[in-house]
C-alpha cells in the first residue's frame, strides 16, 4: 500500500519529465527530490530526458543527486564512508571526502528526506549501525532530540516499523518500505535469491521425506492392527467350536442326574437301586428254618437320589415295608406247615 502511494506521488514528475528537457529536467529532479510524499525516483530516472542530463556537464550533477534519492544514502551526499557491505556500490567511488561540490545544494526539506531514506539502508546493515551514538554521527545529527524527531517523521511516513529503545539508545526496527535497487546491486540480488531458493528446495525435500516416512509408519501400525483383529477373531472362533463340542458330548451319558441306568451293580455313585436275595445257600436256608424255594425278600433300601418327591419317598417307604411282611409271612407259614 505505502509503495503505490509512494508511486503516486512521483507521477505528476513522470508526466512532466516527457516534455522537460535541459535546464527544466534539472528543476524537475529538485523538485521531486524535495515532495513530501515521494520516496522513490527509479521511474523518474529511467525517462529519456532525465537521462539526457547524464551528458552536459551542468546537467550530471543533478542526474547523480537523483541517483542518490534512488539508490545511495547521506553518506554518499557527503562523501562519508559507507558501511561495509555497500562499500562496493559506492555511487561515487573518487568522491572528494566532501561531495556536496559535485551536486547540487540541498534544502533542509531535502536533507531531511535524504536522512530519512538513509534510516532504511542503514537497518538493513544490522542493529550495530542504529544504536544513538552511530547514527548521530553518521546522519550529522546535533542531539538524540533531532534524531528522535527525525525516525518517528520515517514512522509516520510508513519507511519503517520500528521502537525507540530509550535505555538501551539504540532503534528497534521491524521492517522497513523498499527502495530502488541499483543496477550494480542486481546480481548480488539474483545471487542471494538462488541461494535462498536451493535452501527452500531443501527444506521442501526434507518435509516431503518426512511425509513419506509418517505414511509408511501409519501403513504398518494399519497391517499390524489388521492382523491383530484376524488373530482375535480366528480364536474367538475357536473358543466358540471347543464349547459347542463339550456340551454335546456330555448330554448323552445317562437319562438324569443322580439316576443309575441299566445293569448298575448297586453301589455306584449314581444311587442305590433294589438288591435281591434268593435262594442261593441251601444250608443257610434250610439249617435256620430255610426260605422257600420261590420265596424272596425285596428290601428297598431307599429312594431314588434327588428323583423322588416328599410324598413320593413316603410311599415308597410304606410299600417297602408290605412286601416285606408279605415275605415274611410266607416264609413262616411254610415253616409251620412242615412241622
Amino acid at each position: 500500500m505505502a509503495d503505490e502511494q509512494y508511486l503516486t506521488s512521483l507521477q505528476p514528475f513522470i508526466l512532466l519529465a516527457k516534455s522537460a528537457t535541459g535546464r527544466a529536467a534539472a528543476d524537475l529532479v529538485m523538485q521531486a527530490t524535495a515532495a513530501p510524499g515521494c520516496f522513490v525516483f527509479s521511474e523518474l530516472l529511467e525517462m529519456p530526458n532525465i537521462q539526457a542530463l547524464a551528458n552536459t556537464d551542468d546537467g550530471k550533477k543533478y542526474f547523480d543527486l537523483l541517483k542518490i534519492f534512488a539508490y545511495g544514502w547521506y553518506g554518499d551526499y557527503r562523501g562519508s564512508v559507507l558501511p561495509p557491505s555497500r562499500q562496493k556500490h559506492r555511487l561515487t567511488p573518487h568522491s572528494p571526502p566532501d561531495n556536496t561540490e559535485n551536486l547540487p545544494p540541498l534544502s533542509a526539506s531535502h536533507l531531511h528526506k535524504l536522512k530519512q531514506l538513509s534510516l532504511i539502508t542503514l537497518s538493513s546493515q544490522g542493529p550495530q549501525n542504529l544504536t544513538y551514538t552511530s547514527l548521530k554521527g553518521t546522519l550529522d545529527l546535533s542531539s538524540t532530540r533531532a534524531l528522535e524527531d527525525l525516525t518517528i517523521s520515517a514512522i509516520y511516513a510508513h519507511l519503517l516499523v520500528a521502537k525507540l529503545d530509550t535505555k538501551a539508545a539504540r532503534i528497534e526496527v521491524s521492517s522497513t518500505a523498499g527502495r530502488d535497487v541499483a543496477p550494480e546491486e542486481i546480481p548480488d540480488m539474483i545471487a542471494t535469491l538462488k541461494n535462498w531458493c536451493r535452501q527452500c528446495e531443501d527444506v521442501l525435500g526434507d518435509i516431503d521425506e518426512q511425509v513419506r516416512s509418517v505414511q509408511r509408519e501409519a501403513i504398518a501400525r494399519k497391517r499390524a492392527a489388521d492382523e491383530y483383529e484376524r488373530v482375535i477373531a480366528r480364536r474367538k472362533e475357536i473358543v466358540k467350536s471347543e464349547e459347542k463340542g463339550g456340551s454335546g458330548g456330555g448330554g448323552g451319558g445317562g437319562v438324569g442326574p443322580g439316576i443309575a441306568t441299566g445293569a448298575s451293580g448297586g453301589g455306584g455313585a449314581a444311587g442305590k437301586g433294589k438288591r435281591v436275595i434268593s435262594e442261593g445257600d441251601e444250608s443257610a436256608t434250610r439249617g435256620s428254618g430255610g426260605w422257600g424255594e420261590d420265596d424272596e425278600m425285596e428290601i428297598d433300601e431307599g429312594s431314588f437320589d434327588g428323583v423322588s418327591s416328599a410324598g413320593g419317598a413316603a410311599g415308597g417307604a410304606n410299600t417297602s415295608k408290605r412286601r416285606t411282611k408279605k415275605s415274611l409271612g410266607g416264609i413262616l407259614g411254610g415253616r409251620q406247615g412242615r412241622r
